[in-house]
């Protein structure tokens, strides 16, 4: 099978396309680091079913936060309110 092949595949280019279902966070963790004032907030991925990624999507995200401000502003941006669409279902 040469890559021209391989590429064609459904369930390749589902990974290598980069689309796949939009994942939301529907768990976030935050835990402090071993530093003073920096912490790492971790969020468990899924679709809006809950279910988990299956098309090669990763299913975490860790972002570094280094100060609580930082921390604050980062859990405004990624938890606010749902989209009036997801609130319809």
């Amino acid at each position: 099978m040469n890559m021209d092949q391989l590429t064609q595949a459904p369930d390749v280019q589902k990974i290598l396309g980069g689309k796949g279902k939009k994942l939301h966070a529907h768990e976030v963790h935050v835990r402090r680091t071993a530093e003073k004032g920096k912490y790492i907030a971790m969020h468990k991925l899924a679709d809006k079913h809950g279910n988990p990624p299956t098309d090669g999507q990763r299913a975490e995200a860790e972002y570094p936060l280094s100060s609580p401000e930082e921390m604050l502003a980062h859990l405004q941006q990624h938890m606010g309110s749902e989209p009036a669409e997801a609130e319809e279902e």
